[in-house]
């Protein structure tokens, strides 16, 4: 019953014009907490190893409670050419801060196609959004379906090469996040050839890896996941407004467009904090729990290996024991090595708050193999997306739940504090 998590490493594509390699980092929206109970209060859960469910990457793509990531890209130009227009955009909504949690739109052999004039709204949208909340979306609407970040990536790379004159499909499939975005670039220009190029790479890359890029490497440096969003979409969005592509492409570092400051960055991220302190059943302070989280993590360097290593421990030394709501909490959890999984919860969260990353907790009721139940489980905050920490099952790796069904769950309620 257990599943194998294979981490992503940085990769780094290389250009042959000395372009960048890329990286995405899905942003959380604000959203509603969902605080709804079920009415007889019951938080229980099944990890039967029989079921077989897909061994697709879930991610929560809309996040309750705004865990939003900064991302300002203020008044950075479209694009050269005489007749460029100036990128800051209008107000119009490109996507994020609904009030529900969204879910992966492709799942494992869920494909769609586009058209090219709904990718060019979508691009039109998306720089819309990040010139008027300093953040990526979590999402981009195109037609009736909610396409992530990544996979719009995906997408706004295949319009800018269609837009010089290739054929290829816009198909929107299953793409995931980047793993840990990275930057080290200077201000200046990408010429057309080079950004052209650029797109190229990118859509080989994802093809390969199945994931958006950390960074891409170009003339100007190491280019960033958002920033390669903004600026593709700045292209798309320029051929929309001038009907030919533009010149060039203006890019700086997101650092500097964001005030300092990147997506995932959680010391800084108010958003965040909520996430980060301790609670009555959640002891992140305790010095039992801080040295535990030292020791699961040390020799790890980014936060990514931190967060698998901590899931990984609590999946692996703590054994599933049935009762209701909380009884242990973290530290019980910890020294009885037994818990249900409000208990477990609470160890991760626990754990991931003593190490510096964010941690929360949801609540719904989903199906098992062997019938439908109420569950909680931990979600952790990673360079810009929540990923699944749900340890009660030996079947689920960081990311990825297979123990229950991703596809028919209801969501009750996101918390800082578990209430129950």
């Amino acid at each position: 019953m257990k599943k194998k998590w294979v981490v992503l490493m940085l990769f780094t594509l290389t250009l042959s014009t000395g372009m960048t390699s890329i990286a995405a980092a899905d942003q959380p929206a604000n959203q509603t907490v969902l605080a709804d109970q079920s009415s007889t209060g019951n938080h229980t859960e099944n990890t039967d190893k029989n079921i077989a469910q897909t061994n697709e990457e879930k991610l929560a793509a809309g996040e309750p409670t705004s865990a939003g990531t900064a991302a300002s890209t203020t008044s950075t130009k479209a694009a050269g050419g005489s007749s460029a227009k100036a990128a800051a955009g209008s107000s119009t909504k490109a996507a994020g801060g609904s009030s529900a949690v969204v879910k992966t739109t492709a799942s494992a052999g869920s494909t769609w196609t586009v058209t090219d004039s709904q990718i060019k709204d979508a691009a039109g949208r998306v720089k819309s959004f990040i010139e008027k909340n300093d953040r990526l979306p979590n999402y981009v609407t195109i037609g009736s379906k909610q396409v992530s970040m990544s996979q719009y990536l995906k997408l706004v790379n295949q319009e800018t090469l269609n837009l010089y004159g290739s054929s290829g499909s816009l198909t929107v499939g299953s793409v995931s996040g980047p793993t840990n975005p990275a930057e080290s670039v200077k201000s200046g220009n990408i010429q057309k050839s080079e950004y052209l190029k650029l797109a190229k790479n990118i859509l080989n890359f994802m093809s390969s890896n199945g994931r958006a890029p950390n960074y891409a490497s170009s003339s100007l440096g190491t280019i960033r996941y958002e920033s390669l969003v903004y600026a593709f979409s700045r292209v798309v969005a320029f051929h929309d407004d001038n009907s030919r592509l533009p010149n060039y492409v203006s890019v700086k570092s997101w650092t500097s467009q964001t005030g300092g400051t990147n997506p995932g960055d959680t010391t800084t991220d108010p958003a965040l904090q909520k996430y980060l302190v301790a609670t009555a059943n959640a002891q992140s302070t305790s010095s039992t729990i801080k040295n535990l989280a030292a020791s699961i993590t040390s020799g790890k360097t980014t936060t990514y290996a931190k967060a698998q290593a901590i899931f990984n421990w609590v999946r692996d030394h703590v054994s599933y024991s049935f009762y209701y709501n909380t009884q242990k909490g973290a530290l019980g959890a910890y020294s009885s090595r037994s818990a249900n999984c409000c208990d477990m919860a609470h160890l991760v969260v626990a754990l991931a708050r003593a190490a510096g990353i964010p941690a929360r907790y949801q609540h719904g009721t989903c199906t098992f193999s062997s019938g439908t139940y109420g569950h909680v489980w931990a979600q952790l905050y990673v360079s810009g997306k929540w990923y699944y920490a749900d340890a009660v099952s030996t079947r689920n790796s960081f990311g990825t739940i297979n123990n229950w069904n991703l596809n028919t769950y209801t969501l009750h309620g996101t918390y800082a504090s578990l209430p129950f």
